[in-house]
């Protein structure tokens, strides 16, 4: 008799950590995917600072998510963390690089959307997951599967026939795929989690920025028309809250959705700034590049059907 209630007071306590187990899923894909929209959504928000100096833009983003981030550590009490991290020289070095990174690929999504060129920052950041495979491929000698071979030969594929319909090789596309790979090798170097390297890039970006932003006000040549608007001025500065917003999602989305289900939601990004591109700000597109595209769909569906299978087998029971 004790023995029945032992397994079924088991079994209740089982069933109770797997509906929790669903539960934190459901509400990590629901946090994930707000965040992956509102990056994607980002063309839209960035175009109406089009004449302003993606430079300024840059800067007001960098300070102003410093603001709104600095009480959330504050709060968690993620400062000790930082404190320690930033006493380690080589770590300090690394996620200044990282910051770099990230500078310039925001720096030039933000000059893509004002050229309209958004289909460049899509194409990039489609391509970015199979470069990072290539990039641990190199590095890292991780093998690469037979699914990931062929998503990377779609994908190189791909960017062939972009250069070709637009008459050379999208360098722009090339870095921001380059640019964000090398950020994700420097991180996995570094024994560092993402809150608190997301803390620390920003402590290093935020005297950058204002000082750059105090230069533009008083330098007479730079003309800061901005500076006299006030819808303007509210834009800029929301930018850094827009930019800090989904960070934060993304953060508690990653503590509690699978690994596959956020390398799906993934490319909602890339697709939101595609379609954003073409039907919102009215980019041309040719024949060539929807081809492109194409095969970039089916390199990211090899790709994650990849990363379906591997999750599959790494959560097989023995």
């Amino acid at each position: 008799m004790n023995g029945t209630l032992e397994t079924q007071d088991r079994s209740a306590r089982l069933e109770s950590s797997r509906a929790s187990t669903r539960r934190e899923d459901l509400v990590g894909t629901a946090l994930g995917l707000l965040a992956f929209l509102i990056w994607g959504l980002f063309p839209i928000y960035f175009y109406y600072l089009r004449d302003v100096n993606p430079l300024i833009t840059l800067a007001f983003r960098a300070i102003f998510t410093t603001v709104l981030l600095a009480p959330v550590v504050l709060f968690c009490g993620n400062w000790r963390n930082i404190l320690t991290v930033m006493r380690r020289p080589a770590y300090d070095l690394g996620l200044f690089i990282t910051m770099a990174t990230t500078a310039t690929s925001w720096g030039m999504f933000i000059w893509l959307v004002t050229v309209n060129h958004t289909l460049y920052a899509s194409l990039g950041n489609y391509v970015c997951p199979l470069v990072t495979v290539a990039f641990g491929a190199i590095i890292f000698r991780e093998r690469p599967t037979r699914l990931q071979y062929i998503a990377i030969f779609l994908a190189l594929a791909a960017v062939v026939v972009f250069a070709f319909g637009v008459g050379r090789f999208p360098w722009e596309s090339a870095l921001v795929a380059v640019v964000f790979a090398v950020y994700s090798v420097l991180r996995k170097k570094m024994d560092v989690d993402s809150s608190t390297a997301l803390s620390v890039e920003t402590i290093f970006a935020f005297p950058l920025a204002t000082a750059y932003l105090v230069y533009a006000l008083v330098e007479p040549r730079q003309a800061p028309q901005w500076a006299t608007s006030a819808s303007t001025v509210a834009l800029l500065v929301g930018g850094g809250a827009l930019t800090a917003i989904p960070l934060l999602l993304f953060g508690s989305a990653a503590r509690r959705c699978k690994l596959s289900t956020l390398g799906i939601l993934n490319y909602l990004t890339p697709t939101g700034q595609f379609l954003c591109g073409v039907y919102f700000l009215n980019e041309a597109t040719t024949t060539f590049q929807w081809i492109s595209f194409i095969l970039i769909w089916c390199a990211l569906a090899a790709f994650t059907t990849d990363l379906i299978l591997s999750e599959r087998q790494v959560a097989k029971p023995e």
